[in-house]
């Protein structure tokens, strides 16, 4: 006697069932005995120490078996964060010189071993700098060795650059006799990081793009800045009216317009959240996406500008203008009041402080007989720790001083009173060290190392 197919299809049915549910309690228990293993390595620039890392692997580890890892030269590191991502911080304190080797080591919370995975990293800058020329003016890159690549065609005169906060790429502004003003981005490809010391090369040029070319006399005005992301504001302003406009540039999306009618130049702060927004009665602090952020515009009233931002702790250098003609300088924190650290008589020519805000350094121009240019380095509190004359040298109209914490150093221009062309000059942040360099220059910036590995395998497949 036979068994009708009806009450076959359900017995069936359970068995199917029971099978995949057994293959899932295998595959299961699979997983579970693999060994965790890399899944990226990158870069953070936001950071409160010299150089970051930010390391992602491919389940929860326990961090203080991670923090076994060896780091060669053996600084002074820590690490940070929980479950699958962690942060390896370099604490500041003597400048890094050169190439870190990363041996990373650890378990998971199963206390199943990482296999060993060897990663190269060089976290110093490069080098940017408008360099004069017969024709013009180039911006140029200085490689390891030395030696220096022109990064975009001869423009007559380059007024800015602003490098990508993430380092893949530099922007800049330049015009020529007509009124003519160009914005070009010059796209990076960055090896900062790599599994192989040999993989540690200098940047690789990207596609060079027009941003904006305005025609004869159309743009009064062009302005850039960038954040951490790597994002890039464009601000353009035009002699007709209601004709400037405001982007902002990032990789693989369209710019996003902004309806903002500044009076001054635009600053994206560093973490990406927001931007500066220069008004008729002082500043005012904009969220970016206020839907998300929950924020709405904050005002800091009276005559300021922006210097310096300090990357690593949301905080900022302010100069603000009294009636009176005297100047001061204001520590901004997050909550808090402006905290006043100098005031003075002296034109403020420029500022910068380190990311956590601790070190303040800014150079003062007095007015007299004699016009002088004075270093002075500050901590938080305004105490003066120590200044310096540059003697016979002066900073150059336009100059910054752009501070690069991985070698604690500060990046500017400076220029002899009959000199043609200024010299790019490197100054020590904690002895004040002046050194300038034999090469010409009419703009210099440190372009951060940026970059992501990816191409870890899984070492059980």
């Amino acid at each position: 006697m036979t068994m009708p197919a009806s009450s076959s299809r359900p017995r069936l049915l359970l068995g199917c069932l029971a099978a995949l549910v057994g293959l899932a309690v295998v595959q299961q228990q699979i997983l579970l005995r693999r060994p965790p293993w890399l899944q990226s390595v990158a870069i953070q620039p936001l950071r409160s120490g010299a150089a970051a890392l930010d390391v992602i692997f491919s389940r929860p580890m326990d961090r203080s078996t991670v923090a076994a890892s060896s780091l060669v030269p053996d600084l002074p590191h820590s690490w940070f964060g929980r479950q699958d991502r962690l942060r390896l911080l370099v604490d500041s304190g003597q400048p890094i010189a050169g190439p870190l080797r990363l041996e990373l080591l650890g378990e998971d919370l199963r206390q199943l071993p990482l296999k060993s995975q060897v990663v190269w990293w060089n976290p110093r800058p490069h080098l940017l700098a408008v360099v004069p020329s017969e024709d013009g003016e180039r911006l140029k890159l200085r490689l390891r060795d030395g030696r220096w690549q022109s990064l975009a065609p001869v423009q007559q005169r380059i007024l800015q650059i602003e490098p990508l906060g993430n380092g893949t790429g530099v922007a800049l502004v330049s015009d020529d006799s007509e009124a003519r003003q160009r914005v070009l981005l010059r796209q990076l490809d960055q090896h900062a990081l790599s599994i192989r010391e040999q993989g540690l090369t200098d940047p690789a040029l990207g596609s060079l793009e027009t941003l904006e070319s305005g025609d004869s006399g159309s743009l009064l005005f062009a302005h850039l800045s960038s954040n951490q992301l790597g994002e890039l504001l464009v601000q353009l302003g035009g002699f007709e009216p209601d004709s400037d406009r405001v982007w902002i540039q990032s990789e693989g999306k369209e710019p996003r317009l902004l309806d903002l009618k500044p009076s001054g130049p635009l600053r994206l702060l560093p973490d990406g959240n927001g931007l500066v927004l220069p008004s008729f009665d002082g500043l005012e602090l904009l969220p970016l996406n206020p839907s998300l952020d929950g924020g709405s515009r904050q005002s800091l009233p009276g005559s300021r500008e922006v210097k310096a931002f300090c990357s690593g702790s949301g905080r900022a250098l302010l100069v603000r203008h009294w009636p009176d003609y005297r100047r001061s300088l204001e520590l901004v924190i997050p909550a808090r009041p402006p905290q006043q650290v100098w005031l003075g008589e002296a034109g403020v020519m420029a500022a910068a402080c380190d990311n956590g805000g601790d070190r303040l350094w800014l150079v003062l121009r007095e007015a007299g007989l004699r016009t002088e240019d004075v270093l002075l380095q500050l901590d938080s509190e305004g105490q003066e720790i120590r200044r310096r004359s540059l003697g016979p040298w002066r900073l150059s109209s336009g100059s910054e001083l752009d501070y690069d914490p991985v070698s604690d150093q500060l990046l500017t221009v400076v220029q002899k009173p009959a000199a043609d062309h200024g010299r790019i000059a490197l100054i020590s942040g904690s002895s004040l060290g002046l050194e300038v360099l034999e090469q010409p220059a009419v703009l210099a910036r440190w372009l951060p190392a940026g970059g992501v590995l990816t191409d870890f395998s899984d070492p059980s497949r």
